[in-house]
């Protein structure tokens, strides 16, 4: 079922609120990482906003969405020196308020601000606004995303201006406690208050896939001295199964002969039904590789966190060693001819 755009009235509030905050330009003062939260009680929503521009290149207000999209912030954070950093930004839930270029936006914008009776003109003036799935293209919002995206903007009004003040309204406590706008539905209105939020990191795949038959053939083989790099990393190119439907990239799952830089084997996945649920496939997905081809490796190399952690336990029953290391020069050269190819 297809989800309901957001009628005139919300892109008015939308269009609205970013005036305010191109006239009060907070990346003058914003760092990327001065994070704060805005929570709709009502809903459950919960984002963390941050501000960019600091740099100079792109204007935006981001708003990484709960616990995943926080933690994504903070690897993307960590890691911009990464030349994969760009591909891991579409791997984090966000919704986002830019300032574009007028030949960014698509032509139905142009009518939606004509239609507004607006008018832009400039470098990075336009506003637009993106919804990323995890693991999903940017896309267009819909009329919930709207709703609480405009929340997020208005409260973000409320906040930068009072840091002009005082700026220790971000510093609530230790790095794990963030300085929260809490909105509570009174009599058909949103009521705001201020508050503190303490996050703690939790796993963030939390259904994982078991092939059992595959690992009972795995215990049968006897353990080669054949070492092995795996990794799921994405792809450059979207693509769109349906006409309007929102693009997803598809992933790669690679295991590669770290002796001789040969494909051992690969698999095509995709982040459906969900990205979780594809992250948490990735076990079962392995072991049947494995056991299609009756190879139990000796040692296996990953260099994902989240890979290390999701094989952990399938490694140690199957008595085979797992690194997690910084590079996987094998994996990482198959990686660029395969996008120098797309």
């Amino acid at each position: 079922m297809a989800e309901k755009s957001p009628d005139i009235v919300q892109w008015k509030k939308l269009f609205e609120a970013m005036s305010k905050i191109k006239k009060i330009a907070p990346w003058e003062y914003f760092e990327e990482d001065d994070i704060f939260a805005v929570q709709n009680t009502a809903t459950g929503e919960l984002g963390f906003v941050s501000i960019m521009g600091a740099i100079g290149e792109h204007f935006a207000i981001a708003v990484y969405l709960g616990e995943q999209g926080l933690y994504g912030f903070w690897d993307l954070h960590e890691s911009l020196t990464d030349e994969l950093s760009y591909n891991k930004v579409f791997e984090v839930p966000q919704l986002q308020a830019s300032f574009e270029n007028r030949n960014m936006l698509q032509p139905h914008e142009h009518k939606l601000i004509k239609n507004l009776g607006l008018f832009f003109q400039g470098k990075n003036s336009w506003p637009m606004f993106r919804s990323i799935h995890s693991g999903y293209y940017p896309w267009y919002l819909d009329s919930k995303e709207a709703l609480f995206l405009q929340y997020v903007l208005e409260q973000t009004i409320d906040v930068i201006t009072r840091c002009e003040d005082d700026f220790s309204l971000l510093m609530p406590g230790d790095d794990d406690t963030y300085f929260l706008r809490k909105g509570t539905e009174q009599g058909g209105t949103m009521v705001w208050q201020d508050s503190t939020l303490t996050m703690i990191p939790q796993m963030p795949i939390k259904e994982i896939a078991v092939d059992m038959q595959a690992i009972g053939t795995l215990k049968k083989l006897v353990s080669g001295d054949i070492s092995l790099e795996i990794d799921l990393f994405v792809m450059n190119e979207p693509l769109q199964d349906k006409k309007d439907a929102r693009p997803y990239f598809p992933y790669v799952l690679l295991m590669i002969d770290e002796d001789t830089g040969d494909i051992v084997n690969f698999r095509l996945l995709q982040p459906l039904p969900s990205f979780e649920s594809m992250w948490g496939s990735v076990p079962a997905e392995i072991t049947n590789m494995l056991a299609q081809l009756k190879i139990l490796p000796l040692e296996i190399f990953v260099s994902s966190e989240r890979l290390y952690q999701l094989l952990s336990p399938v490694t140690k029953n199957l008595h085979i060693s797992l690194e997690l290391v910084e590079k996987l020069p094998d994996i990482d050269n198959v990686r660029n001819k395969l996008m120098d190819f797309m």
